[in-house]
């Protein structure tokens, strides 16, 4: 919903703006090409506010506007890029550090070794860099928890699961890694999430049942991917 009151009144003030251009008031043309970065500005302003969208995503979409604008303003004589991903890397490592999860099971994997595991815990909070981790979560009050993979990948099996209270929540954040989440035919997946050079997909079948397990996922891809099927 904010999205929509944001690109509306953004489409009202280009519009006042090209109006006042034609006008004679001033040249549009030259503030859009100066001020252009103030849009990623405000939406990554906008996001932090928003309790369904990526605190960490909308960090980065805020930084990489500030920098723009600091750019086109002459305050930044470097190219934007060689600052933005040592930015990204720092805003990363301190989600992780100081991000808790919501589970009290913390699934820790040897390097380059890939490990499956088959649980019962209603939380699960599974940290993977340069490895690989493969879980069946079997259990049947399942809360949600916290997925992040760091140049690796998770594989979560929840086909044998069943939700608490009908609902759960995973925050799922990867970096030049993979995530697949695999669902039970009869639950409602809810996706949302700020893809940074990467994507996330939801091909879980459909159920229009209102009464429907649902399963929320939050998404953080940056350079990799989040499925769930």
């Amino acid at each position: 919903m904010r999205e929509r009151y944001f690109f509306g009144i953004l489409l009202i003030l280009l519009g006042l703006g090209f109006l006042a251009d034609q006008l004679g008031y001033f040249q549009m043309g030259e503030i859009i090409s100066t001020y252009w970065p103030l849009v990623l500005i405000i939406a990554g302003i906008t996001g932090l506010f928003d309790r369904k969208s990526s605190k960490m995503g909308n960090l980065i979409v805020l930084a990489l506007g500030i920098l723009f604008q600091l750019n086109r303003l002459d305050y930044l004589e470097v190219e934007v890029f060689r600052l933005f991903w040592p930015i990204v890397l720092i805003i990363v490592g301190l989600n992780i550090l100081f991000t808790k999860g919501i589970s009290n099971h913390n699934v820790k994997v040897d390097p380059d070794k890939w490990s499956t595991n088959v649980i019962e815990d209603a939380t699960v909070d599974s940290f993977v860099i340069f490895s690989g981790l493969e879980t069946n979560n079997q259990s049947q009050e399942f809360k949600g928890g916290k997925l992040t993979a760091v140049f690796g990948g998770i594989d979560l099996r929840l086909t044998e699961a069943n939700l608490y209270n009908n609902e759960a929540f995973i925050d799922a954040t990867t970096l030049f890694g993979g995530i697949d989440i695999i669902v039970p035919n009869n639950w409602r997946v809810e996706m949302t999430g700020t893809p940074i050079f990467g994507s996330w997909s939801n091909n879980a079948r459909s159920n229009p049942d209102p009464d429907a397990p649902v399963l929320k996922i939050r998404c953080m891809p940056i350079f990799g991917g989040i499925d769930v099927k």
